[in-house]
């Protein structure tokens, strides 16, 4: 038995527990995740790959229209621009002085992206690694119907 996430459309094991209060997923999802960048928070040789599970995971749980989920939304995706369109090194956010900036976006569907399930918690680091990265670049294709609106927020608060 399964049940799906509500925000990435995984399919998962049910269990009971807890979600992030404003990145709608399953218990079962949010738990994945927290495995997964754990383990990438102390394992120096896929520290690299963090940044790709943050903003994979935030995007693709993006919630519901609300000011934290419109913030958080619109960094990710920003952040997400910058280093799978411009090239530039994953790297600390630079957009979160921007409050009240952004709004909405409405979702994709996520049907046929990579999930967390994607990313194996334990393996050779250049597999997980590039499962990270293969992981945002599928959310970042999904949000292709905003891809113009980001590049503009990227231009208009990169420079502040």
């Amino acid at each position: 038995m399964t049940e799906r996430c509500v925000g990435c459309g995984g399919e998962y094991a049910p269990v009971e527990g807890i979600s992030h209060r404003y990145m709608v997923s399953s218990p079962a999802c949010w738990e994945r995740y927290g495995e997964l960048v754990g383990m990438m928070a102390v394992d120096v040789a896929v520290f690299e790959a963090r940044p790709y599970a943050v903003d994979a995971f935030a995007a693709q749980h993006p919630g519901t229209p609300g000011p934290q989920a419109i913030q958080s939304v619109a960094i990710h995706l920003l952040n997400m621009y910058e280093y799978l369109v411009l090239g530039h090194a994953p790297g600390v956010p630079r957009f979160a002085g921007h409050k009240g900036a952004f709004h909405w976006l409405t979702p994709p569907d996520f049907a046929g992206t990579r999930t967390v399930l994607s990313v194996p918690v334990d393996g050779p680091r250049e597999h997980i690694n590039a499962a990270a990265r293969a992981w945002a670049e599928s959310v970042w294709g999904a949000w292709s119907a905003h891809h113009a609106q980001i590049a503009a927020w990227h231009t208009q608060f990169s420079a502040r």
